[in-house]
């Protein structure tokens, strides 16, 4: 009996949900990002101070890593959902104390941070309380205090010594508070955080919103770090990269301080006095000593000196207030990043105060922002559908990661799994990538993980990350957009990731249907994407099914997955030919992304087919290579690296991967391994010299005859065998049970 996976499962309930989707209200809690302009230029505001950095900074820090008290809780999601000028008393009501200081929590669990409230085979979505207590050391007094989290999932209020700081919404990205105001110096500080995973398909207006092929990990699931810097400090410094310079965008700020020994406004807070900004480019040097180090000054080798020092004296901003500047550097000679050379930079910003009495300089210490950066150009050819980096045709052999760490019993059972991948093995998940010739990873459906973004930079892999529009509906698309969370999401994706030269490409929707509404959403992203960042290529994953799909017009590419023979269509190579004909047809001016293709392999026995799709779809896939003559695929990812853990009922794990379990390559790997390193390093003797400037497309609206008569056969049919279709297709896999021996 064949066996179909849950991601058969998936497409069918995906189509399907289109017309059932939860109906109810918007939610009125509003996105806390918001771009201000600030002299001329915009910058990005959250909490009420302007987006940090959270790359790692040799500054003042207590890491907040490690074991916390935790409650899980019944959350109202009414309450989550709404204005916090509206709500707020009822959710204080709500903690019943949990979020005040002398609260007794005792008898609570504990959970390490970064983590997971409901690892697998949990799946329990819902609330949880966090706390954990923190001094703060008097040498502080003086300095401005930032409260950092890598993410929450999902939305997370939080409260300091009994005073609320704020709340986020969005799983994967991250956020600060500036807690100067709230800190107690030398004294216990109690730092309490609401998290409420939403449960899945419970709401139309969050994202993810239902069905989806991950886990969903709840709860504080990245960093914590309170981090201290002087009162006037560079908050981010953004390297838009040249083929031959780059423009690096320095944001300052003035923020609120700590009182103490030196607390208390001077006469340097009140007036505009003079600083010096200098910015310092700097080779940088990756080895294997420093290849996992988060600080970016391990990457300057001893004695290295400056490639060029440049110096601007700019009026310090008031308290409150954010300033910045532009510089700009030409490289006569620039090393530029790809996969095949990774070349890296090292960017110091030193900020000095000038001409000042000495008592004004020690009341105002100076401050220095590290980060890295590479130069490359990545843009679409104006001649012909394919994607160049750095002026020359590229071709990426790609793979998808699933940001988790997995635990086994001896007999394969699933005991557990965490979204908190240690650094080690983030590594070995990228050596296994090179070990089959990847140089690109696709980042599940979701922002890339900080340490894997870090090591593609510093290893050369392409990375293609996005935002978690993942089975959206026309409805979904309406309530999302309206209440602008996914614009939020994205330029937080984008800001945190400004400087990371291995981030490609931006997805901004994974099979989706729609068409006028999911075409407007994915232009308005893309243009919130180009006023962000601009250095990289969007695109979204549609489904391959509809080869004539018209809502790539606004977006830099055409990607799709591609399960010709495994869900759709008879022959993997003839249909997917087809198919990829039909995609470019469509969308003559766009390279083709493939960002899926791949097949279960659940036993043994389902092996052999995986190694067929593997090899006949890669076989059409390769005669119409954008490096080669008349090509215009760019691109094709496999699914997936490695199995991941699932939230489908009935499944646990999804047996995608090109390894084994145990570390083995499955036959379809060692078929990638042949194929993609076959392809290593090779470059395309067919580069033209890019036009930097591609016309854009007009955004095509319309809904094409098959589509339309799909989209009336599942609002009338696919509703009533709902449920039989999903316990059907799940049936005919094996109807395995969560955490099955393997």
């Amino acid at each position: 009996m064949q066996r179909r996976s849950a991601a058969a499962c998936s497409f069918v309930i995906g189509l399907a949900l289109a017309s059932c989707v939860p109906a109810g209200e918007s939610g009125t809690l509003a996105p806390t990002l918001e771009m201000h302009e600030v002299n001329g230029r915009s910058v990005a505001m959250q909490n009420g101070m302007p987006v940090p950095t959270h790359d790692w900074q040799p500054r003042p820090r207590i890491d907040l890593d490690g074991s916390w008290r935790v409650q899980r809780a019944e959350l109202d999601v009414d309450l989550t959902m709404t204005d916090r000028a509206a709500s707020l008393a009822a959710i204080e009501d709500e903690a019943a104390g949990r979020h005040l200081p002398d609260h007794d929590d005792a008898g609570w669990g504990s959970v390490s941070v970064p983590g997971t409230v409901n690892a697998p085979p949990d799946g329990l979505e819902g609330g949880a309380w966090y706390r954990r207590v923190v001094e703060v050391p008097r040498e502080w007094a003086g300095r401005t205090v930032t409260l950092r989290f890598g993410s929450a999932n999902y939305v997370a209020d939080a409260w300091l010594n009994g005073q609320w700081l704020g709340y986020h919404e969005g799983g994967s990205t991250p956020f600060a508070f500036d807690v100067s105001p709230a800190v107690l110096l030398g004294a216990d500080n109690v730092l309490a955080v609401r998290v409420h995973t939403i449960p899945l398909g419970t709401r139309a207006d969050v994202l993810p919103w239902g069905l989806i092929d991950w886990w969903n990990y709840g709860g504080l699931t990245g960093s914590v770090w309170l981090e201290a810097a002087p009162a006037v400090y560079v908050v981010r410094a953004d390297v838009v990269p040249h083929l031959d310079a780059i423009d690096v965008a320095l944001t300052l700020h003035h923020g609120s301080v700590l009182a103490g020994s030196r607390g208390g406004p001077t006469s340097a807070d009140r007036d505009r006095s003079p600083i010096t900004v200098t910015a310092s480019i700097l080779p940088a040097s990756v080895s294997d000593d420093n290849l996992l180090d988060r600080d970016p000054r391990s990457l300057v080798s001893d004695g290295a000196l400056p490639i060029v020092t440049i110096s601007e004296e700019l009026t310090a901003p008031l308290p409150g207030d954010v300033d910045g500047a532009a510089i700009s550097v030409s490289f006569g000679d620039a090393d530029l990043w790809s996969p095949a050379n990774p070349a890296l930079y090292v960017l110091r910003v030193d900020l000095r105060w000038t001409d000042r009495p000495r008592d004004a300089r020690e009341a105002r210490p100076p401050d220095t922002y590290w980060t890295t950066f590479g130069i490359r150009h990545v843009a679409v050819d104006a001649l012909r559908p394919r994607v160049l980096l750095n002026g020359e045709a590229a071709f990426f052999r790609g793979v998808g990661l699933h940001a988790e760490s997995l635990t086994f019993d001896a007999g394969g059972t699933l005991l557990g799994g965490t979204p908190a991948q240690p650094a080690d093995e983030v590594l070995a998940e990228l050596r296994d990538a090179a070990a089959v010739g990847a140089n690109l990873v696709r980042t599940g459906h979701q922002p890339g993980d900080p340490t894997m973004l870090m090591l593609a930079d510093r290893l050369g892999f392409a990375v293609w990350e996005e935002i978690p529009i993942y089975h959206a509906t026309p409805f979904v698309f309406d309530r999302i957009m309206s209440r602008g969370i996914p614009q939020q999401m994205l330029r937080e994706m984008a800001l945190r990731d400004m400087n990371r030269p291995s981030v490609l490409f931006h997805g901004l929707a994974n099979e989706s249907t729609g068409a006028e509404e999911r075409a407007a959403a994915l232009a308005e992203l893309h243009e919130v994407d180009r006023a962000i960042d601009g250095t990289r290529l969007t695109g979204q994953a549609a489904y391959g099914w509809d080869p004539a799909d018209l809502t790539h017009a606004a977006l830099d590419v055409a990607g799709i997955t591609s399960y010709q023979g495994v869900f759709y269509g008879d022959a993997p190579g003839p249909d997917t030919r087809r198919a990829l004909r039909e995609v470019n047809a469509t969308n003559s001016d766009k390279p083709v992304m493939i960002l899926e293709f791949g097949r279960w392999a659940d036993e043994p026995t389902d092996e052999a087919r995986q190694l067929v799709i593997f090899e006949e779809t890669y076989a059409a896939i390769e005669q119409v290579r954008s490096d080669r003559p008349g090509g215009f695929v760019s691109g094709a990812t496999w699914w997936t690296l490695h199995d991941f853990a699932t939230q489908i009922a009935g499944i646990g794990i999804e047996d995608f991967g090109l390894f084994r379990p145990d570390g083995s390559l499955r036959p379809a790997g060692e078929a990638a391994a042949a194929a993609f390193n076959a392809d290593a390093g090779a470059g395309s003797e067919l580069a033209l010299e890019p036009d930097l400037v591609r016309p854009r497309a007009e955004v095509a609206t319309g809904i094409g005859d098959w589509t339309l008569a799909l989209y009336l056969g599942y609002a009338f049919a696919f509703v009533t065998a709902l449920l039989g279709a999903a316990v059907f297709v799940v049936t005919r896999r094996g109807g395995r049970a969560v955490g099955r021996a393997r």
